[in-house]
């Protein structure tokens, strides 16, 4: 009988994860390797439901949330004044999705003005050893893994009915609790665990607004619709922005129908040439210091 009401407390268990469950991880890295001695922190989601999961930064979450309400608000009420003035959306700009039983893997990140999906084509071959040890109270293996230019040491547990863990780790025999990199300049560290819809509702009263909707593209902020590339086209496309930060800019301001003016320090800039010189001035200073990338394999 005690068997029996094991099995069913088991049972019941699965089926309440399997109603969804947001694993929290504290993400702590370095953008620039110079600065490695001082890593930043973000609080990441990872959304675990029946036909898959999504990683995320809370941060931008919140921040994308309290954008959309805003258009939202204001095209409801038949305003055409425009005036948002941004938020903090962090520093983790991209996601990752992956689908079940297949856990195929897609990053959806952006470059310049243009966002795009990244299909994973690289197998995850991980290397289970024996050490064990507990994080919180959970006990937890160690395993290793050589992925995307960089060499990791993980930390999973079977105590959670889950083959996941954060950005696009996956595949252990558990759930990834602790994930760091040899260079420990990314970090990432299990937070708690809480059912899907309880953290929701929540959320939904602190911003306001539920998302959804509407789209609203706006000039300059990554959006609108996902391009699916391979990762040799991505790369290619990384090459190509590094190469020109302000091709799709000056494309737009070529047009004619837009104008753009830019604030550096109290000076406002208004002609197209000053504008654009100013804007690849700071693009490129932006991409010399963002040069510790999670995957830096998909950079080059």
């Amino acid at each position: 009988m005690k068997k029996a009401l094991f099995i069913l407390s088991i049972f019941f268990g699965v089926l309440s994860f399997a109603q969804g469950t947001r694993i929290m991880y504290e993400y702590k890295f370095a953008s620039n390797i110079e600065k490695k001695d001082s890593l930043d922190t973000e609080l990441m989601y990872l959304d675990i439901k029946k036909d898959g999961s999504k990683f995320y930064s809370r941060q931008k979450f919140v921040s994308d949330s309290t954008r959309d309400a805003y258009f939202k608000k204001q095209i409801a009420t038949g305003s055409t004044n425009f005036n948002y003035q941004g938020g903090n959306g962090g520093k983790i700009g991209y996601s990752v999705s992956k689908s079940y039983p297949d856990f195929t893997i897609v990053l959806h990140t952006g470059i310049g003005n243009s966002r795009f999906s990244v299909k994973n084509e690289n197998p995850l071959n991980w290397k289970i050893l024996p050490d064990k040890k507990k994080i919180d109270k959970f006990e937890v293996q160690k395993a290793t893994l050589d992925f995307g230019g960089r060499t990791w040491t993980a930390w999973f547990s079977q105590d959670f009915p889950f083959q996941d863990g954060p950005y696009k780790f996956s595949g252990l025999p558990g759930l990834i609790l602790e994930m760091e990199d040899s260079t420990g300049t990314h970090i990432f560290k299990f937070a708690g665990s809480k059912k899907f819809d309880e953290v929701e509702k929540i959320e939904k009263e602190e911003i306001g607004s539920t998302r959804g909707g509407i789209v609203v593209k706006t000039f300059g902020v990554p959006g609108g619709k996902e391009i699916e590339v391979s990762e040799e086209q991505f790369k290619k496309q990384w090459k190509e922005y590094k190469n020109d930060p302000v091709k799709d800019t000056r494309q737009i301001l070529s047009q004619g129908n837009m104008k753009l003016t830019l604030n550096i320090d109290g000076k406002i800039l208004s002609d197209p040439s000053e504008v654009l010189r100013a804007m690849e001035k700071n693009q490129r200073e932006e991409i010399k210091k963002d040069n510790n990338k999670i995957e830096p394999a998909l950079y080059p």
